[in-house]
C-alpha cells in the first residue's frame, strides 16, 4: 500500500509540504542543506547539530512523521503562542478496521482531544478534517519549543527558537526500539502502526511489583479505590520525568547514567515512597539506566517500612532510605559519600520544606530538579505584616489572598532557579480531580547567565510586594554571587 512504499529522492516531504501550503499554513522550504540528509532510504532525516534553520527542521521533522512504518511517537509541546490553548500535541499511526490512520491527540489543561486522518485526500474517505501532512504542518507551525521523535531511526529532541528561526536537534544514544512487536529486547518503543484498542502504555503498569508492596494495588491486581488518585499523580510525574531526563542528557546537562557512574537520584520528603519506587521503576527497570536512589523523611516508620520494601523487591542495593529532615538529612551515594544527586524529587513538600528541597537543590548542583509544591503559607503571612499594599483588592478577600500568595510564592521559586542557573518551566503535571496541588516546577540546570532584565524583574517582584521570600532569605549568598557573575 502506498504507506509502506519509500519516497524518492524527499520527493514524500515536499508533496506534504504542498498540502501544507494548500491548507493555508506557511510554506516550507525544500529539506535540504544542515538539517537534513540523503538516506539510503532517500527519506529527509533529523541532522543533530545547534543553529539548524527551523524551517529545514520542520520540513525533516515532517517528513519522518509521514514514514507510518517506521514512526513510534512526535510530541510537540511548550507552546509560546499564548492563543494556543493546546499545551502538548502527539502524533501516532494506528490500524483502524484495516486502515492506516494518523491519530492526534491535542491535550489542553484539563482533557485531550483526539482526532483521526488519512496520508492522503484519496485515503481520506468518510473522514471530516485535514489530512495526515497537513495536520502534521500545521502544528509544527504552532510554535511549540520542544519536540521529540520516536522513530526506527532512534530518539530525536528538537529545540525550537521561533524567534530566531533556528532549532538545535539532539538523538539520543544507543536507543532502542521494536519494529510492530518485535525485535530489539528492552525497548523504549515500538513503532510502526498499532491496533487502536491496543492498551494505553503507561510509566507504571498495575503489574509493577512495588504497587502491591506499598498498597496500591490489591491482590487481584486493581488500583484500590482509595489509592486511584495517587497511582495517577505518580503515573503523570514519572511521565514527565521520563522526558526530562532525555532532554537533559541529550544537551549534556546530565549524565546519563553507567554501570561505573549509576544515575544519582534523591527524593526529599519521600513518606510512603510511592514516587520513589516509581522512579527507581521507571529508571532502573524499565530502561535499564544503572541508578542509585535515595529517599529521604523525617518519620523512622517510613524509613523503616521503605527500606523493607526495597529488600523484599530485591532493590535494596540499589535503594536506601535516610531519617532526617529535608534541609539536614545527610545523603549519600554508596561510598562516595561527597557526591551529589543528578535528580532531585520532591512531590508535595509542606510549605518551606519546598524551599528547603529547591536551596538543597541548588547547593549540590544538580542538573535536574522535579518539584511538585504543597501549601504555601509563609509567604502568605508576610504579606500580610508587609507595609506595601500594592493591589488591595487581592488581599481584602481570605481566599483570594490565599490564592494570590499560592502563585506569588512559585513565582519567585521560578525566578530565583531561573537567575541562578536553571531553565525552569512551571506546569500543570495532574489533572485538578486528582489533587489541588498540580503545579511542578521542572528545573533544568544549563549554567546560563541571567540578563540584566530577568535581574530587574526579580527586584520589581521584592519592592512591589515589599516581602523577600524565604528561599531567597536561604540562598542570598548564592543570588549575591550570580548577581556579580552577570554584572547585573
Amino acid at each position: 500500500m502506498a504507506l509502506a512504499r519509500r519516497a524518492s529522492t524527499g520527493a514524500r516531504a515536499r508533496g506534504a509540504v504542498r498540502d501544507g501550503r494548500r491548507a493555508g499554513g506557511r510554506s516550507h522550504p525544500r529539506a535540504s542543506r544542515a538539517s537534513v540528509r540523503e538516506t539510503n532510504e532517500a527519506v529527509p532525516v533529523l541532522e543533530v547539530g545547534t543553529g539548524t534553520p527551523l524551517d529545514d527542521a520542520r520540513a525533516a521533522a515532517l517528513a519522518m512523521a509521514l514514514e507510518a512504518e517506521r514512526l513510534g511517537k512526535m510530541t510537540l509541546t511548550g507552546p509560546s503562542d499564548a492563543g494556543n490553548p493546546y499545551r502538548r500535541v502527539e502524533f501516532r499511526w494506528v490500524t483502524i478496521r484495516g486502515r492506516t490512520l494518523l491519530q492526534r491527540e491535542r491535550f489542553d489543561a484539563r482533557q485531550a482531544f483526539a482526532s483521526n486522518h488519512a496520508i492522503d485526500d484519496a485515503a481520506n474517505g468518510d473522514l471530516k478534517g485535514a489530512t495526515a501532512s497537513v495536520v502534521i504542518a500545521e502544528a509544527l507551525d504552532a510554535g511549540y519549543k520542544h519536540w521529540r521523535l520516536e522513530h526506527s531511526s532512534g530518539g530525536w529532541n528538537v529545540t525550537a527558537n521561533v524567534k530566531k528561526k533556528r532549532a538545535t536537534v539532539s538523538k539520543e544514544k544507543g536507543s532502542k526500539r521494536l519494529i510492530d512487536g518485535e525485535g530489539a529486547t528492552g525497548a523504549t518503543f515500538v513503532v510502526g502502526p498499532r491496533a487502536h484498542d491496543r492498551e494505553k502504555a503507561r510509566m507504571v503498569a498495575t503489574d509493577d511489583a512495588f504497587l502491591r508492596y506499598v498498597g496500591v494495588v490489591a491482590e487481584d491486581g486493581s488500583v484500590r479505590a482509595s489509592k486511584r488518585d495517587k497511582y495517577k499523580q505518580v503515573e503523570e510525574f514519572l511521565k514527565i520525568l521520563n522526558h526530562a531526563v532525555d532532554e537533559a542528557t541529550s544537551a549534556n546537562h546530565m549524565e546519563s547514567g553507567s554501570a561505573v557512574r549509576p544515575l544519582r537520584v534523591c527524593d526529599l520528603g519521600c513518606g510512603n515512597a510511592y514516587l520513589t519506587f516509581g522512579a527507581y521503576s521507571l529508571l532502573a527497570i524499565k530502561r535499564e539506566i544503572p541508578t542509585n536512589v535515595v529517599g529521604v523523611d523525617v518519620k523512622r516508620q517510613a524509613r523503616e517500612h521503605n527500606t523493607g520494601v526495597a529488600t523484599d523487591l530485591g532493590w535494596g542495593d540499589s535503594m536506601h532510605f535516610v531519617e532526617g529532615t529535608i534541609a539536614g538529612a545527610g545523603v549519600s551515594f554508596g561510598e562516595n559519600v561527597s557526591a551529589p544527586p543528578d535528580i532531585v524529587l520532591a512531590l508535595h513538600a509542606c510549605d518551606t520544606a519546598t524551599d528547603e528541597s529547591i536551596v538543597r537543590t541548588v547547593r549540590w548542583g544538580s542538573p535536574l530538579a522535579l518539584i511538585a509544591p504543597c501549601c504555601h503559607h509563609n509567604l502568605q503571612m508576610r504579606l500580610k505584616k508587609s507595609t506595601v499594599q500594592a493591589f488591595p483588592p487581592l488581599s481584602r478577600h481570605g481566599i483570594l489572598s490565599e490564592r494570590f500568595g499560592d502563585v506569588l510564592t512559585d513565582a519567585f521559586r521560578a525566578h530565583i532557579l531561573r537567575l541562578l542557573g536553571y531553565r525552569v518551566d512551571v506546569m500543570e503535571f495532574v489533572g485538578g480531580e486528582h489533587t489541588p496541588r498540580n503545579t511542578l516546577i521542572r528545573a533544568i540546570r544549563t549554567n546560563a547567565l541571567a540578563s540584566k532584565e530577568a535581574w530587574e524583574e526579580y527586584d520589581n517582584m521584592m519592592k512591589t510586594w515589599g516581602v523577600e521570600p524565604f528561599l531567597a532569605e536561604e540562598l542570598r549568598g548564592e543570588i549575591a554571587e550570580a548577581r556579580a557573575r552577570s554584572g547585573a
